[in-house]
């Protein structure tokens, strides 16, 4: 159940998971940091997941940013998502930059989403009664940036780009090129990575970025 009063405001953070799941999928029985012993013979060795149903075999997971700037952990979820998948279990994921904008929730919730639902989300995380009162997905004000992460990690960002809608693409890149504008520095935004420079070339489309901009 939702805890009353509880109304983070600023990003989408892990905390926030659970309770969003359970507005958009209140009939699916969620759980959290439920662990799996994955030796039988080490009760040290588990995987404790985030948020899981077992009625309908879904697991959400919230990454961080070690998730992307961590070679070991990033093998770690290779591994963890092969273990759930041969257990019959959907693995999803929730990057740190994402924000609940109502295509990312179109998205990820399909045909379980509704405008209701999605009011009650971003009031339940954000304390708004609107989409633009909400930051957009990306990097606004952690130092966790894309600049510091290894090269197997913006290529997941660069596959969610193409999976995601349209808008994500221009928000991800209008929150880069704003951060470099407020830092003077495109290497601590970006490091060397040639994608994500390229990225930051696109013609953004204005229509995609009606969101709360810490950075401007």
């Amino acid at each position: 159940m939702l805890k009353e009063g509880n109304k983070p405001i600023g990003e989408m953070l892990e905390r926030n998971l659970a309770g969003v799941l359970e507005i958009f999928n209140p009939d699916y029985e969620w759980e959290t940091q439920k662990r799996f012993l994955y030796d039988p013979d080490n009760k040290r060795k588990y995987y404790k997941v985030d948020v899981i149903s077992e009625t309908k075999k879904i697991i959400w997971e919230y990454d961080g940013p070690n998730h992307f700037n961590d070679t070991w952990k990033f093998q770690r979820d290779l591994d963890r998502d092969q273990y759930f998948l041969k257990l019959g279990y959907t693995v999803k994921r929730w990057s740190y930059y994402y924000q609940l904008t109502s295509d990312i929730a179109k998205n990820l919730f399909d045909k379980d989403y509704s405008k209701k639902k999605y009011l009650s989300a971003i009031d339940y995380v954000y304390g708004a009664q609107a989409e633009d009162q909400i930051f957009p997905p990306g990097w606004h004000e952690t130092k966790f940036t894309p600049g510091s992460w290894i090269e197997r990690g913006v290529d997941r960002l660069m596959a969610e780009l193409d999976e995601m809608p349209e808008s994500f693409k221009h928000q991800i890149a209008y929150a880069l090129i704003l951060y470099i504008e407020s830092v003077g520095d495109a290497f601590l935004v970006l490091g060397d990575h040639k994608k994500l420079h390229d990225l930051i070339k696109l013609e953004i489309k204005r229509g995609h970025t009606n969101f709360l901009y810490p950075n401007l």
